[in-house]
């Protein structure tokens, strides 16, 4: 909601004129969220490794809650970016949390669908953004997603703890009850796991009083682990996929890219609305074909044809600038509305859906929450990146030359995942873990055992 938001914003304001809105103003206020996401998950690790996942949760939908009462009380420039900053805080930790709560709370068979979920929330959040658009100015939708948001904190207030965080906290049992008993191969192993990873732990803490210098040893023994420094890099790739795949700039600067296909901007909110269903289609499509189909076959094809879509929609672009083209006839309109929808086709299917499954199941169990860290930490990264520089591009290079550089970045991501992203289809999150690391913590564990008994 908060990036479907902006289309509503920025078009209200430079047409009211309400509040001042010029190039670099409009760039903070979209972007800002990237950078106030990286603050949120700066502090989601201590959060979520410490004091739990169900707190970071709730703080997520209260900060939520403070930003939309900001944005529907917001009468000048400073109060919009204090309204962002709140959601940009609650994103941070919510885009951290959202993943690693889902994947700990299901069993194998259906995490992947269930994980798809998340982007296809994100896009139940942006189409109703956008769709309010047609009726309402942006003070009085900002009111309406205020209500909206009241559901997620009441959830996140009743919500259990996750069973994960229960294990590693030696609370066996509640472990155990939480996630059934058809799914207790995958418990009874993490929960093995957690035991064999604490025995050298206890005499290690001893001798480290300190909490600063105990957090920071923990840091650098973590980028150590080959299945914590791999997956770091692996989402880092995969984050980069999901922000340049077009999605994010096309809901924060809609009235630029669609002036660019269209020559004006008529229309814009019914073709935005349109392709935001669009989009739930293909991320409802990702969901099914993820349960039938291995992981990266789909990352691959779909990812490749996001790339091919991007320099599909710049040759046009391109072509129409330099009046290259027919009359703009019925024929042109039908191809264009063709490109714009394949290529949020592809995004939605595959660099949005498969990309998030893919990230929130390579998390090794004793490290989640700062890997979930540094990786969300990217993600903001390549979001402010993104969202900042957008409008210089378009500037600059022209909005095609701006979609012939995401599908550079694209490709180079995609290749970095066909010789890094393992397959992760049907295997418990203690399988991926262990094929990351190289080799079975529980297997290693009973070879030291026996070596123990034959001394």
């Amino acid at each position: 909601m908060c990036i479907g938001f902006n289309a509503s914003l920025f078009s209200d304001l430079k047409r009211s004129r309400e509040i001042h809105l010029d190039k670099d103003s409009e760039s903070w206020l979209a972007s800002l969220i990237g950078i106030t996401t990286l603050m949120g998950c700066l502090f989601t690790s201590l959060i979520i490794d410490r004091i739990g996942r169900r707190p970071a949760v709730l703080i997520s939908s209260v900060l939520m809650v403070c930003g939309w009462i900001t944005f529907s009380l917001a009468s000048s420039f400073s109060a919009l970016l204090l309204a962002k900053i709140f959601q940009g805080t609650s994103e941070g930790l919510g885009t951290t949390m959202g993943g690693i709560f889902i994947a700990e709370y299901s069993s194998p068979k259906y995490r992947g669908s269930f994980i798809a979920t998340i982007p296809a929330a994100l896009l139940v959040g942006v189409l109703s953004s956008h769709s309010l658009g047609l009726f309402y100015n942006w003070s009085h939708i900002s009111l309406i997603l205020l209500f909206c948001s009241l559901p997620g904190l009441i959830i996140a207030i009743f919500t259990p703890e996750s069973p994960t965080f229960l294990a590693t906290k030696g609370r066996y049992d509640e472990c155990r009850w939480l996630r059934g008993p058809e799914d207790d191969d995958e418990v009874e192993k993490m929960i093995e796991a957690d035991m064999i990873v604490k025995k050298p732990k206890k005499s290690y803490t001893k001798n480290v009083p300190k909490l600063i210098k105990e957090n920071l040893t923990y840091f650098i023994m973590s980028f150590k682990k080959r299945e914590f420094y791999i997956p770091v890099f692996i989402a880092i790739h995969l984050n980069a996929i999901f922000q340049f795949s077009g999605a994010i700039v096309y809901d924060s600067y809609p009235l630029d890219i669609h002036t660019a296909l269209y020559g004006t901007d008529i229309y814009m909110f019914k073709v935005i609305a349109s392709l935001d269903m669009e989009r739930m289609l293909s991320t409802a499509l990702a969901i099914y074909l993820t349960s039938r189909i291995r992981r990266r076959p789909l990352l691959f094809a779909f990812v490749g044809l996001n790339v091919l879509a991007f320099l599909c929609v710049a040759g046009y672009i391109y072509a129409r600038r330099h009046n290259l083209l027919l009359p703009f006839d019925h024929i042109i309109i039908a191809i264009v509305i063709f490109l714009q929808h394949f290529h949020m086709f592809t995004s939605g299917a595959g660099a949005t859906s498969l990309t998030t499954i893919l990230s929130n199941e390579l998390y090794p169990m004793a490290n989640r929450g700062l890997c979930g860290s540094i990786c969300n930490a990217f993600f903001s990264i390549h979001m402010f990146v993104n969202i900042k520089t957008a409008p210089y591009l378009f500037s600059l290079i022209g909005v095609d030359g701006t979609f012939c550089a995401y599908a550079v970045v694209l490709f180079y991501s995609l290749v970095v995942s066909y010789y890094m992203v393992p397959e992760t289809k049907d295997k418990t999150l203690q399988e991926i873990e262990d094929k990351l690391r190289g080799y079975s913590i529980s297997h290693r564990g009973e070879a030291m055992k026996l070596k123990d008994v034959e001394f």
